[in-house]
């Protein structure tokens, strides 16, 4: 197993270096198939001592003046993309304050209390001192945690491994 961003699965992927990716979006990638292995909603993982974690879900329009910490755009353009537009959809632009390459990270800095972050809900499952999450108040659209395999690889492991993934249900993994 390897720990790899999306552009960096997509290219092992292509040298022959790992037989399947887990990337967070779905990917349009000559030579590749991908699968959605789990939809799942994005949330607001905020500081607990922030003046919003008191309410139950929060609206995006009140986040127009908050730090961001976000996925960079260069290792992630999908993900990074659809928390753009959903914050533009609200009237405004996020506010950078840190970018951060592994989801642990972004939480280690909300934690922090260096801003705020939009994360996908399976991510409530990683519990972090200083954390807490919220519903986001607007109806936006599922992201899927994704497999991404090479299209014509007759590999038995790759086969076994899709067959598997396809039969397990996700528990405990709140959406």
């Amino acid at each position: 197993m390897h720990e790899l961003t999306t552009a960096q699965q997509i290219q092992a992927l292509h040298h022959k270096q790992v037989d399947i990716g887990i990337v967070r979006s779905a990917i349009s990638e000559p030579g590749l198939s991908v699968e959605c292995l789990l939809p799942e909603s994005l949330v607001l993982a905020l500081p607990e001592t922030h003046p919003l974690s008191a309410q139950t879900q929060v609206s995006l329009s009140t986040l127009a003046s908050e730090l961001f910490i976000l996925f960079p755009a260069k290792m992630g353009p999908v993900f990074y993309e659809q928390i753009i537009n959903i914050c533009q959809q609200a009237g405004f632009r996020p506010k950078v304050a840190q970018e951060a390459v592994q989801m642990q990270t972004i939480i280690g800095l909300v934690a922090a209390g260096l801003g705020i972050a939009i994360v996908p809900a399976s991510l409530q499952n990683f519990h972090r001192s200083g954390v807490i999450y919220r519903p986001l108040q607007e109806q936006i659209p599922k992201i899927g945690l994704y497999l991404a395999w090479r299209q014509h690889d007759s590999s038995p492991v790759i086969s076994a491994f899709l067959s598997l993934a396809r039969k397990t249900t996700w528990r405990g993994v709140k959406s």
